[in-house]
């Protein structure tokens, strides 16, 4: 039986096909997911990703090619938008979080107060005490809580996260990566939509690089990292600590390109200067 469960052949999605502004957004996109794996998709703003994350979530089907998500049923891939609020239309955080359990599952009482009190858990929400405030009412960093909650009830398999931590601070950055680092440990497959490459290092173990549309790299970070470093377009879209080491080694001093995490980066540094 095959361990894959997102599995993109061909795959072309165009928008306002017909019309004098019709788009091609993505073409020929080929991608096998994994179960369990973790995997960041990167990309500049209007790449193609956001489409690409619609696709793989079902909100959106390609217009051509094959997109195929194998031993998965209904509910199994869920999608937090980079805008919560797109996603959240309950008064309450009990309302929303619970709904799919009420109007779609139509679950008996005790057990959907079980499952929202785990999902609220799951997200450190305090599900008693946020149980009746208004979503729209809470930081941008509760609201996206309260959105990933809302995805759990169902028990995805795979959770695609949309630019994550876009709009949040430090510190509400930080909460959102954490709490997507635990679900990864619990054998979910995450995916991870962003233009921010220091926000996907720690939470995933391969690239995908989108460009104008199509799949420009695919590979281990390490690998996709000492790629982009070899690219003078590309050096922006570099995390800070392997931008450096990029420009030391240009410099003349023998450093590796691949270097993300800042003690490693002075270990190599260290190393080079013979310290």
């Amino acid at each position: 039986m095959s361990n894959t469960v997102i599995d993109l052949k061909n795959v072309r999605h165009s928008y306002n096909l017909g019309t004098p502004i019709a788009r091609e957004v993505l073409s020929s996109v080929n991608i096998q997911i994994s179960r369990g794996e973790s995997v960041g998709i990167i990309g500049v703003p209007g790449s193609g990703k956001t489409t690409l994350a619609m696709l793989m979530a079902g909100l959106e089907k390609p217009t051509s090619g094959s997109l195929k998500t194998p031993g998965l049923g209904v509910g199994k891939v869920g999608l937090v938008f980079q805008f919560p609020e797109h996603q959240i239309f309950g008064k309450t955080v009990f309302d929303d979080i619970t709904y799919p359990l009420r109007e779609v599952l139509d679950l008996p009482s005790e057990e959907i107060e079980t499952i929202y009190n785990d999902a609220c858990k799951k997200v450190d929400l305090n599900a008693d005490l946020v149980r009746e405030i208004k979503p729209l009412e809470m930081s941008g960093g509760e609201r996206r809580r309260v959105a990933i909650a809302g995805i759990l009830v169902m028990n995805p398999e795979v959770l695609i996260f949309d630019e994550p931590t876009a709009g949040l601070d430090q510190d509400g950055q930080d909460i959102i990566l954490d709490e997507i680092g635990r679900l990864s440990t619990e054998g979910k497959t995450i995916i991870i939509i962003s233009h921010d490459m220091g926000n996907l290092l720690y939470n995933t173990k391969r690239f995908i690089l989108i460009e104008e549309g199509m799949v420009a790299d695919d590979g281990p970070v390490r690998e996709v990292l000492q790629k982009l470093s070899e690219r003078e377009d590309k050096l922006s879209m570099l995390p800070f600590i392997t931008e450096l080491m990029v420009k030391l080694n240009e410099k003349g001093l023998n450093v590796r390109r691949d270097i993300f995490d800042p003690e490693e980066a002075f270990s190599e540094i260290m190393k080079a200067l013979k310290v």
